[in-house]
């Protein structure tokens, strides 16, 4: 209902394309057209099983980039959206994803398959279109067109981009808003975090009540969405996810995923002159072939230096949330504060 009520609340903001200009970029719709050249995104090989994967990315001092970091940061985070989306959004983190879901028994997690790829042009404008209310269908029409060609390449919201996790987000609201409905029918936790969704439940057995995923896979259909059932995962009494261990104590860490924290800051440490010898591109490529446990590099690569910065800050951002959480013993505790020192250190060069 909030949600809802939100989308009401826009329609007293009546935009042109000229308006939404100047109150975004700060400039006219025509120069904000010059600006939009997607020749200026680069792009780089990572390995994968049978071959290699081409990534697009771009850099910070691109017009494209600065196109997207303004409509991120003065349209797209200002959208509310419903509280059981964790990621991408300020005040939330992969912790408060999962925390949700302490003390449950039964717990259920979805992945959805090529998730940004999946993501069309035709989807983000009809989402996009609730959100808008313009002068006449032609300026919507022209000012959709806009936004798309801003933040889409090859018909789909690419990885390289910093506006596509908000998009993602945006058009996944309303189906968020259905699985919520329908999970507290039957007291069952919701939340997500980008392509991850998490279920749980004091009572719910949900591997012997496989209806309940045919339910799920049946909504996400709604907008195209397909599961992909090599990463379906149930737990009982415990889950443990991406390197993270959720039971009716808490959360903590699994010696793995300190494995791939150890791996990223002393990757960090080794490299900082990279870049400025051999620019950012080498830093990717090298930092791409990391032998990280919790983060398929071949699907989810770094495809920006800043994207490297965010990902230290959420793990020390987490790792901080421990050291006051963990039911951990205390050597436990100094063994996270020893890492959030390290990330720390490396943030600060970085940055």
């Amino acid at each position: 209902m909030r949600y809802l009520l939100f989308l009401f609340a826009w329609e007293d903001s009546m935009y042109t394309i000229e308006s939404f200009c100047n109150a975004i970029w700060e400039t006219s719709y025509s120069k904000v057209s010059q600006g939009v050249t997607k020749e200026e995104y680069g792009e780089f090989e990572i390995p994968k099983k049978g071959g290699s994967r081409v990534i697009n990315y771009l850099g910070r001092d691109t017009s494209m980039w600065n196109l997207q970091h303004k409509l991120l940061k003065n349209f797209l985070e200002k959208q509310d959206l419903p509280v059981c989306v964790k990621g991408f959004r300020q005040g939330e983190s992969y912790h408060s994803f999962l925390a949700e879901h302490i003390g449950s028994k039964f717990f259920l997690r979805i992945d959805i398959s090529s998730f940004f790829p999946s993501i069309t042009e035709k989807q983000i404008k009809n989402e996009l279109s609730r959100l808008l209310a313009c002068n006449s269908n032609e300026e919507k029409e022209k000012l959709l067109k806009l936004i798309c060609d801003i933040t889409t390449l090859n018909d789909c919201l690419p990885q390289g981009a910093c506006t596509s996790p908000a998009i993602s987000n945006l058009v996944m609201a309303r189906i968020d808003q259905r699985i919520t409905k329908y999970c507290q029918v039957f007291d069952i936790r919701y939340t997500r975090y980008a392509d991850d969704l998490l279920f749980s439940s004091e009572g719910f057995n949900f591997k012997s009540k496989n209806w309940f995923l045919k339910k799920i896979k049946y909504i996400l259909s709604s907008q195209n969405l397909k599961l992909n059932y090599s990463k379906i995962k149930y737990g009982e009494n415990e889950l443990v996810l991406n390197g993270y261990i959720i039971s009716n104590k808490g959360i903590c860490l699994s010696r793995s995923r300190l494995s791939d924290i150890r791996h990223v800051v002393s990757f960090a440490k080794k490299n900082r002159n990279l870049i400025e010898e051999f620019g950012s591109e080498r830093f990717l490529q090298e930092i791409n072939k990391l032998p990280l446990r919790h983060r398929d590099l071949t699907e989810y690569p770094f495809n920006t230096v800043f994207q490297f910065i965010q990902y230290m800050c959420g793990y020390r951002a987490f790792l901080i949330s421990l050291v006051d959480r963990s039911y951990e013993e205390t050597s436990f505790q100094k063994q996270l504060q020893h890492l959030i020192r390290k990330l720390e250190t490396q943030i600060t060069h970085y940055t």
